[in-house]
């Protein structure tokens, strides 16, 4: 994705009108255009009103306050850092020394998580921030659900969200426990969306493009007869044909060959014997 079609999404409307990215679901399209459209929740700063009015004097004037810009590495995307990221700036070691860039990064910690809709546990770098906001929603399948992907910044925590969702569509967990899975079900009921389309929650761009271009293939496979399957059902009949035909040609030769060798022998050759 080029900056240009990323310009078009924060100005919200979807950038490609013809060619193969036209062609996502809409309800994709809606998600990618909410993705950049929406403001997550602040975390590094206060969030002050836009204007503000001096008492003294009456003034009405702007808040000086922009969101604080965030660094998302590599590692932010694999693990659940709470809408935590990495903040470059400058500092100054004494009053009178000249500044020099710093970065001011999270405090990282690894955490063993549990899942009860996947009935698993897992191993994932978090933040304290991560542990508390799991506390708020009291529990970490809630707080995977109910975060917004903005909120989430993580590729692993959409990859949780998608696989939750699908599992409580298909009603697949617990397989052994139908009483544990009912129970399960009914209490996060509420996030179970289509299968198509949870399917592709979450999905990057890049991954998007590719599961595109495998629908569109299966689709193609689906409405188009292979020409294996075309020429393969004429040579299984015609080879059945022959094989009956053949069946049929020998055993004309076997009665025949029986017929002959009776007609060959002499009407004394019996008694003689």
């Amino acid at each position: 994705m080029n900056k240009l079609a990323a310009n078009n999404l924060k100005k919200g409307f979807w950038p490609w009108k013809d060619g193969p990215y036209s062609q996502f679901p809409d309800h994709y399209k809606r998600r990618v255009i909410e993705k950049f459209t929406r403001q997550p929740i602040p975390v590094h700063y206060v969030e002050e009103p836009k204007w503000k009015v001096i008492p003294e004097t009456g003034e009405r004037i702007r808040n000086q306050t922009p969101p604080i810009p965030l660094i998302f590495p590599k590692e932010a995307l694999e693990g659940l850092w709470g809408g935590e990221g990495i903040i470059r700036g400058f500092i100054k070691r004494h009053r009178f020394a000249r500044r020099c860039p710093h970065f001011w990064k999270p405090r990282l910690i690894k955490h063993t998580l549990y899942s009860e809709i996947l009935d698993q546990w897992m191993p994932i770098t978090v933040t304290f921030r991560t542990l508390d906001l799991i506390d708020q929603h009291y529990g970490f399948d809630n707080y995977i659900l109910k975060t917004h992907e903005v909120d989430l910044q993580s590729n692993l925590g959409m990859k949780l969200k998608r696989e939750m969702i699908i599992t409580l569509s298909r009603k697949s967990m617990y397989p052994d426990d139908p009483v544990k899975r009912e129970e399960i079900y009914n209490k996060y009921k509420e996030f179970i969306i289509p299968e198509e389309e949870a399917e592709w929650l979450g999905l990057t761009f890049s991954e998007a493009v590719k599961k595109l271009k495998e629908t569109a293939e299966r689709e193609k496979w689906l409405r188009e007869k292979p020409l294996m399957q075309e020429y393969l059902k004429p040579l299984i009949e015609s080879l059945q044909v022959e094989e009956e035909e053949e069946k049929k040609r020998s055993m004309k030769d076997w009665i025949s060959s029986m017929f002959k060798s009776k007609s060959d022998v002499k009407p004394g050759d019996d008694k003689k014997s």
